[in-house]
């Protein structure tokens, strides 16, 4: 049986085509957005979760792509996927 949710994952920023770009607890970068309608918030806070940004293994300059891109992001299971692939 497959998991119903997957996580929790740290939202890092949000792209011009409304995904958000998540990492791992331990910093790791997902390499796509995923869609919004994917991601469920776990705890709503008035102030972000401050964090240090050397802890994500992806340099800003990848930071910056994926958030000037319009992609409208893709499920968690597909980015799974993809990377079970490479």
């Amino acid at each position: 049986m497959r998991a119903r949710y997957l996580g929790p994952y740290l939202v890092v920023s949000r792209n011009r085509g409304g995904a958000y770009i998540l990492s791992e607890l331990d910093g790791a970068v997902f390499d796509r957005p995923i869609a919004a309608f994917r991601v469920l918030p776990y705890l709503a806070r008035r102030e972000p979760i401050a964090f240090q940004p050397n802890i994500l293994d992806t340099d800003s300059r990848r930071i910056r792509e994926l958030e000037a891109s319009t992609d409208k992001g893709d499920g968690i299971a597909d980015a799974e996927t993809a990377e079970a692939d490479q």
